[in-house]
């Protein structure tokens, strides 16, 4: 009897650590407003709870990344589709994302907390900025408004230029560099916090991408 009530107790054991541990996922689709090609996202997680924002994108399109939260142990990994090798880790390559997409199909942007903070029940809240463009048959419509084609640059103090980022906000390493009249082309736009940050291609014979704060451009 004695025996059967051990085994039975480490039955019962096992299976509520099981529990514990499951991995929640919820999926969510991402669904860009009509002439969008940015969005805001936000929500929390608690425990092992993993949410996965799915979108649909095509090979050789760009996609820029940036997340923030109230729990340093949250962060967001990027999936391709049909696999579960990540090709961003949050965890080690940190909280934000600009890349070109080998492939077309489903994007898994999978938020979730390391282990020990879900095993401590934590919890976390986070905002999550998202933009894509670029690839075959762009469109080039403004990601908040239904903008032009095509911006210029303007209002930059004097003797200064307009930093272009590699990601919207200001903490991204700067990748280039534009003057007041400068013409660039309009990948569209996403709001990073309370300020709008806007993709655009600048250059002449060597294009380059990148973000700019879309306080400086007008139409």
């Amino acid at each position: 009897m004695r025996i059967f009530s051990i085994v039975m107790l480490a039955v019962l054991l096992a299976l509520g650590m099981g529990k514990a541990g499951a991995q929640e996922i919820r999926e969510e689709r991402v669904r860009f407003e009509a002439g969008s090609s940015g969005t805001m996202l936000g929500g929390t997680i608690r425990g092992y709870e993993i949410v996965d924002y799915l979108l649909g994108a095509r090979a050789g399109q760009d996609m820029a990344i940036e997340f923030e939260t109230t729990n340093p142990s949250a962060y967001f990994n990027l999936l391709p589709a049909g696999s579960e090798t990540a090709i961003h880790v949050g965890s080690s390559s940190g909280d934000s994302f600009a890349g070109m997409l080998p492939q077309d199909g489903d994007y898994r942007i999978r938020v979730y907390l390391m282990r020990n903070a879900a095993r401590r029940d934590e919890e976390a809240d986070y905002a999550l900025s998202i933009g894509i463009g670029g690839g075959a048959d762009p469109d080039y419509a403004d990601g908040l408004s239904g903008g032009p084609d095509f911006w210029r640059v303007a209002n930059v103090p004097a003797n200064d230029t307009l930093n272009v980022r590699s990601a919207p906000g200001t903490g991204n390493p700067v990748i280039g560099e534009l003057a007041n009249g400068d013409r660039v082309r309009n990948l569209g736009c996403a709001m990073h916090g309370q300020s709008r940050w806007c993709r655009i291609e600048a250059g002449l014979e060597q294009k380059f991408t990148g973000w700019v704060n879309g306080r400086y451009l007008r139409e």
